[in-house]
């Protein structure tokens, strides 16, 4: 099953509290968040590859320096400060291996267990959380698809048959 949408709603929700500026998401110094891992993973899944980093997508196709190219004044080939021909990204190998090492959990786990730390911990504050406009993940906070929980409220709230012992069922 494809999470994609989840992952991206992940990114968004990064984005959102780096200000909206990528490249902090990428050099995000907290670790012990439980979205960590999946920060980057909004960059990389989708693609033609299954969901696997193509260097085509991010203008990371040469990050290695062209042999015999002119090195600028930092000493490099691309000349710019960084050392990164395509710009301003300084970790230009690190989506690779991003994709590879992302966890075995679902992504929908990853943000139900932040939504609970969130919430100081308790499990009830998720549920009344009135955070809908503000947060990316809160249609995830549950630790399911957003499709997956309304099929599972309507089936448990619906309209149910009425049992009465000792009178026949009726099947219609």
């Amino acid at each position: 099953m494809s999470h994609v949408k989840t992952i991206r709603a992940i990114r968004r929700f990064c984005l959102d509290c780096q200000g909206g500026v990528a490249r902090e998401v990428r050099l995000c110094p907290d670790t012990r968040c439980g979205l960590y891992a999946w920060r980057l993973a909004g960059i990389v899944a989708g693609g033609a590859n299954g969901g696997k980093h193509d260097p085509a997508e991010d203008g990371d196709a040469d990050a290695n320096p062209v042999a015999g190219a002119p090195a600028g004044p930092s000493g490099n080939p691309s000349g710019n400060p960084s050392g990164n021909p395509s710009g301003g990204d300084p970790l230009p190998g690190a989506l690779p291996l991003i994709a590879q090492t992302l966890p075995d959990e679902r992504p929908v786990r990853a943000i139900r267990r932040y939504c609970i730390a969130c919430c100081g911990g308790e499990r009830a504050e998720v549920r009344t959380c009135d955070a809908r406009d503000r947060c990316a993940l809160w249609s995830y906070r549950f630790g399911v698809l957003p499709e997956t929980y309304r099929k599972v409220k309507a089936r448990l709230t619906g309209p149910r048959t009425l049992v009465l012992p000792g009178l026949p069922t009726t099947n219609g």
